[in-house]
């Protein structure tokens, strides 16, 4: 890759997707340092990776065979040396075989994987992290397949200036107890009980969507530091806010995979998903909390469910608050 070649990753699935695909970035960039390196992911994810180093352009689709006619139109008029498709879906695989390449490189579940010239086996296996399955994408072009230590985020120095009214109160935490899946979240009970528990020095932030700012007011009442600033952040500007956070505290989210990006200590609690699907957190001391015992039942899907398929929901109700707080007090070096 010479010159001014250019490459396309291809990843428009979720914000926690888009963030396990960074490594991957990382290593182009590293090997390829001359290379534009294009990332394209769902929209509304571009201002994460405003400035980011080794991207060269985002591009950003809005799930419509307009955005992607669009889409289409624009990528075509590039040569591209290789395109990696980081998806499973149809309509990816499409976009990225009818662009002109030298090289194209997909999953073999993708339906149109017999038109790539390489196909890279996608299984969920327990101990295969995403970010690995992600990175086995780059052995045909002969890269490493290792996951590199973060940072894989670089919020810049305005970013982190626009947060250090919050990020100056030191000791603190991090809390993002909501998912867009009601079975991945733990009953905000538990929450309140951990609230009730962590050691008054702490100062605690609540970050998550400005939507779920008033279901996260009632915690406000369980700790004489806490505050609410789900809503008030960007994206970046939370990862700025992790980077100098003693510990997060997430459920299975996108949040934990911002934390992992900036190398934030974070507690992970599982509930009808599982770690062994490989979405845990990476950075160094991370933990994850699982329910207490086995369930015939657990994990229901890949994703989390609007509501619990038995009725009973106990992979949340099961779960106490003291192994977030040994998490807390007695983190493993």
């Amino acid at each position: 890759m010479a010159g001014m070649a250019r490459l396309l990753v291809i990843q428009p699935a979720f914000l926690g997707d888009a963030i396990l695909t960074l490594p991957l970035l990382g290593q182009l960039r590293q090997h390829f340092p001359q290379t534009e390196i294009h990332y394209l992911v769902r929209a509304g994810i571009e201002p994460l990776l405003e400035g980011h180093p080794w991207i060269t352009q985002t591009w950003s689709w809005d799930k419509t065979w307009q955005g992607w006619l669009h889409l289409f139109s624009a990528l075509r008029q590039y040569q591209w040396e290789s395109i990696i498709v980081v998806q499973r879906f149809f309509r990816m695989g499409l976009l990225g075989r009818l662009l002109p390449a030298k090289v194209y490189i997909t999953y073999e579940k993708n339906p149109l994987s017999c038109l790539y010239t390489h196909r890279v086996r996608h299984a969920f296996q327990p101990g295969l992290h995403e970010t690995q399955r992600v990175l086995s994408l780059l052995a045909p072009l002969g890269l490493p397949t290792e996951v590199p230590p973060p940072p894989w985020l670089f919020p810049s120095q305005e970013v982190q200036a626009r947060v250090r009214l919050w990020a100056e109160q030191q000791p603190y935490i991090v809390i993002a107890p909501a998912s867009r899946w009601p079975t991945k979240e733990a009953p905000f009970s538990l929450w309140g009980h951990f609230l009730e528990k962590i050691p008054p020095h702490y100062t605690i932030y609540l970050v998550g969507t400005r939507e779920e700012a008033p279901r996260f007011a009632p915690l406000l009442a369980h700790h004489p530091k806490v505050h609410n600033i789900a809503g008030q952040l960007s994206l970046l500007e939370v990862a700025a806010l992790l980077q100098k956070a003693e510990r997060a505290f997430t459920v299975d989210s996108a949040i934990t995979h911002l934390a992992s990006a900036v190398g934030c200590p974070t507690t992970t609690v599982f509930c009808s998903t599982v770690p062994a699907f490989g979405f845990g957190p990476l950075a160094p001391k991370s933990q994850v909390v699982e329910p207490p015992f086995p369930l015939a039942c657990r994990p229901c899907g890949l994703h989390g469910k609007k509501a619990c398929p038995q009725g009973h929901f106990r992979c949340g109700t099961s779960l106490s608050p003291e192994p977030l707080l040994q998490s807390l007090t007695e983190a493993p070096l």
